[in-house]
């Protein structure tokens, strides 16, 4: 009985950490040198915004949320994300494409935009 409580609490638990917590949430903001100069200053004060969290991305003036975290594994992930852009009424359902190429940084590509990075860490 003992040996059936550990693995119903073994799976129990990767369920509840979820693949994310196994290779890593992204930490901190990465960005181009607009947007770390905003994420330092506290506010987009450039057109060249772009920055990226485990959330979304952001750029001067749009943005997408992520239905789930990006990790820091190498390689490319797709997200589903809730888009908005400033001037449009409503959101959009898009799925974002984030490469993660080591030393190289980020890069995102969004449908129907020019694919944005490198993405440095602003830290």
């Amino acid at each position: 009985m003992t040996r059936s409580a550990a693995l119903i609490s073994l799976v129990l638990a990767a369920v509840v950490a979820g693949p994310a917590t196994a290779a890593g949430v992204l930490a901190g903001s990465w960005g181009n040198d607009g947007g770390c100069a905003g994420v330092k200053a506290g506010y987009q004060d450039s057109d060249a915004y772009i920055v990226l969290t485990a959330e979304g991305i952001e750029t001067y003036g749009s943005g997408c949320r992520f239905a789930q975290q990006l990790t820091s594994v190498l390689g490319a992930q797709s997200l589903t994300s809730t888009c908005s852009a400033e001037g449009e009424a409503g959101t959009t359902i898009e799925t974002v494409v984030v490469t993660n190429k080591g030393e190289d940084g980020f890069f995102v590509t969004i449908p129907g935009l020019e694919e944005m990075g490198p993405l440095q860490s602003c830290s």
